[in-house]
């Protein structure tokens, strides 16, 4: 099935959702409005050029610079040095130590 992107006009223009074509008239009963598709074109085009100046300066770059840069992003167990959000909390009852004394 194909989408279609879609913007409401009271949120930010570049807030947008992607929703089944088939849900188009529900999603415009409530506003929501479909995004030209020579935005769309453009954007593409945008993104294209940029992957593709990405990928000459890539090979332009020295083959051990870019071979320590992938390793240093592809290392596992690697993290920030600062999270920036908190881990979830559990949503299940933290057994209690007469509980947990019991089983």
């Amino acid at each position: 099935m194909s989408t279609v992107i879609l913007r409401h006009p009271t949120l930010p223009p570049d807030q947008e959702i992607a929703v089944l074509r088939d849900a188009l008239p529900h999603y415009s009963a409530a506003g929501w409005q479909q995004v030209p598709a020579e935005e769309l074109e453009h954007r593409a085009e945008l993104k294209a050029q940029a992957e593709a100046e990405a990928r000459a300066a890539e090979e332009g770059a020295e083959p051990e610079t870019a071979a320590a840069e992938v390793a240093a992003t592809d290392e596992p167990g690697s993290e920030p040095a600062e999270s920036t959000t908190r881990p979830a909390r559990s949503r299940t009852k933290a057994a209690t130590k007469k509980d947990a004394e019991e089983s």
